[in-house]
């Protein structure tokens, strides 16, 4: 029997999710598994037409169509990382034959959400039981320093596997570039790459922060001509104080007119 089409996505970790598994990831919390309904909840973009199903535990089958949402949305970015194989960062030590030899094995469909797939999941995304692990070195921060440098060099580039890779392994999303003197979102700004940014800033990235002449990558997407980017990096940073503005007076500041908690203000 075909495992069900998913209905959730986890953004962070970059998979699609059925219903099943969906509750055992919003047991993790959100500083482990960011999840969304796929057609009811609210997304940057509105045409949510997502393909083929996945095995309940991330695990996407091949030959899903292209998403067609705008390219600034996050689903966007969970659709290109799933349909590239970004289940296989959280199940690496999992394609080792040896590891099947030895009795430790995916959950299937078939197995029972309790207590078999909650504790894979959970093995899986809060314990980090499958990811790659790097050889042991005496100075941790020398290796999470060199994985981030690799960080603010892939995220010129498209491949979002490569980068949520380093993430998984400690990369730091606001990392300074000494030598830079820029944040790998920085980057991303100049080159265009929106589904980049939208990552970073899922792993923390801040839109504000500034290089070391004071630009911030908002400022590097403007002067790119990257301006769907620069918008939405001013709706991640404005985010929380957005849905506040939303609460309290029944729509959002336009940023446009500068950056006003209370919408009323810029109307003056």
């Amino acid at each position: 029997m075909p495992p069900p089409d998913p209905g959730w996505a986890s953004i962070n970790r970059g998979v699609l999710i059925c219903d099943e598994c969906c509750s055992v990831h919003r047991s993790l919390g959100r500083h482990i598994s960011i999840v969304k309904h796929l057609r009811h909840s609210p997304w940057p973009a509105t045409l949510l037409q997502v393909g083929a199903g996945d095995t309940g535990m991330g695990g996407m089958r091949t030959g899903t169509p292209p998403c067609p949402l705008g390219p600034a949305c996050p689903l966007q970015m969970v659709h290109t990382l799933a349909s590239n194989g970004a289940n296989s960062i959280w199940e690496h030590s999992l394609l080792d034959p040896a590891q099947v030899q030895s009795g430790r094995r995916k959950a299937n469909p078939q197995d029972k959400v309790h207590p078999t797939k909650s504790e894979f999941i959970r093995a899986k995304y809060q314990m980090l039981a499958f990811v790659h692990k790097l050889p042991c070195r005496d100075d941790d921060g020398v290796t999470a320093k060199d994985l981030s440098k690799q960080l603010h060099s892939s995220v010129r580039t498209g491949n979002l596997e490569t980068c949520l890779r380093l993430l998984s392994l400690g990369a730091q999303a606001n990392f300074f570039h000494p030598e830079k003197g820029t944040t790998p979102l920085h980057v991303a700004a100049k080159a265009g790459q929106i589904l980049q940014a939208e990552l970073l800033v899922v792993y923390g990235a801040d839109p504000g922060a500034p290089d070391v002449n004071g630009r911030t990558p908002i400022d590097y997407a403007r002067q790119a001509a990257q301006h769907e980017l620069a918008e939405r990096l001013v709706e991640c940073q404005y985010e929380l104080t957005d849905r506040l503005a939303f609460y309290l007076c029944g729509r959002k500041p336009d940023h446009k007119n500068g950056h006003y908690i209370i919408p009323q203000m810029a109307d003056r």
